[in-house]
């Protein structure tokens, strides 16, 4: 989408603004190309912007026992029951860059919570009534290619990662579940990465625009090849439907997906990205991102810990991470820059939160 000049700004105290109308709205339901991306993706940074963890006493176990992890999207069932509304996303005390996660947050939870009579355009003037975004043609077709009509949908966040930053504007990665009713009662979930651009305005952050809606949705082929069902039916590899649909649509390569095996032979963890949700560039540039070309993936946690929680050394996203740079990966971006600016690995005020892992 281009960006447009003209916008309707936020009131003096912006995003509490935004979510105490976001609260009412709610309870009426019921990474990259060429070598320069930790250069230009974010704010290089020598240590890490927030403060950081210490490490715990005990001995690093490289080891991970096994779990069980259910796809995202669960089987339909048919209930009679009211969807209970979620309330309005809030970052924990711990996380980087608090008021963009938050108001990113909100918003796509508010975007991708509606009722049965809903229309587009009702949704779209609650968006541009709660949050002052600009209505617009492009984000008329988003939100028409996610909402099902006669259904109720009901919102939640599960995690708000950076997908890009700059002091006064900012791509916030959204994984959003929703839980869904129809009008025969049949509940369905699914969950989507939204890509929230945000902007500063006069009295704070604004939204901006509405990137992606992590779609369109990829039913699983009955030929999925041997690779990539062995990756979405891993037990130890958790993954938004949005990622789930890029590799059904065979958008993400087969060195990627290899190397997401190889991974879980050692470590579970929680993919928030593939391709879907993410910016199509790298935010703020004209490089197309390698996640454009299904070469990388974003991982915001490891070993059941948040990457944003666990940023000191002998951590779980430190090993994994200083595995992947000894064993020769060429671009691994974390909260550690193992061989200094420039090289192999890469740190920034982005990469707090989770880390980009190409396939290569």
């Amino acid at each position: 989408m281009s960006r447009r000049k003209s916008r309707t700004t936020a009131s003096p105290v912006v995003v509490v603004a935004a979510g105490l109308a976001l609260a009412a709205v709610l309870s009426a339901s019921g990474c990259e190309t060429g070598d320069s991306e930790a250069e230009v993706r974010g704010t290089i940074v020598e240590q890490a912007s927030d403060p950081v963890p210490s490490a715990p006493s005990t001995a690093l176990t490289t080891t991970t026992p096994p779990i069980t992890a259910p796809p995202s999207t669960a089987a339909p069932t048919t209930s009679t029951a009211p969807l209970v509304a979620a309330p309005p996303f809030a970052p924990s005390e711990t996380e980087i860059l608090q008021d963009r996660k938050r108001l990113g947050g909100q918003f796509a939870q508010a975007t991708l919570t509606y009722e049965p009579d809903s229309t587009v355009d009702e949704q779209l003037a609650k968006l541009v009534d709660v949050f002052g975004v600009q209505p617009s043609a492009e984000l008329s077709s988003l939100l028409a290619e996610a909402m099902t009509p006669g259904t109720q949908s009901v919102a939640s966040v599960r995690y708000v990662q950076m997908g890009g930053n700059r002091p006064d504007s900012a791509s916030l990665m959204v994984w959003v579940d929703t839980e869904q009713l129809s009008p025969e009662g049949q509940r369905s979930s699914e969950s989507r990465v939204v890509d929230v651009r945000v902007q500063r305005g006069p009295d704070g952050f604004v939204v901006d625009e509405l990137a992606s809606l992590g779609g369109p949705k990829v039913e699983r082929p009955d030929d999925l090849g041997d690779v990539a069902r062995a990756v979405v039916d891993h037990p130890g590899i958790t993954m938004a439907d949005s990622a789930r649909w890029d590799i059904y649509a065979g958008h993400t390569t087969v060195t990627m997906l290899e190397r997401m095996l190889q991974i879980a032979e050692e470590h579970s963890y929680s993919v928030l990205v593939l391709n879907r949700g993410h910016p199509y560039n790298v935010f703020a540039t004209n490089s197309v991102s390698r996640h454009s070309v299904g070469q990388a993936m974003d991982v915001y946690e490891v070993d059941g810990q948040l990457v944003v929680d666990s940023r000191f050394e002998g951590s779980p996203a430190w090993t994994l991470s200083k595995k992947l740079f000894d064993a020769g990966i060429q671009s691994i971006g974390s909260p550690w820059a193992f061989d200094g600016f420039g090289g192999r690995s890469f740190t920034d005020d982005v990469h707090q939160d989770h880390l980009h892992i190409t396939g290569y």
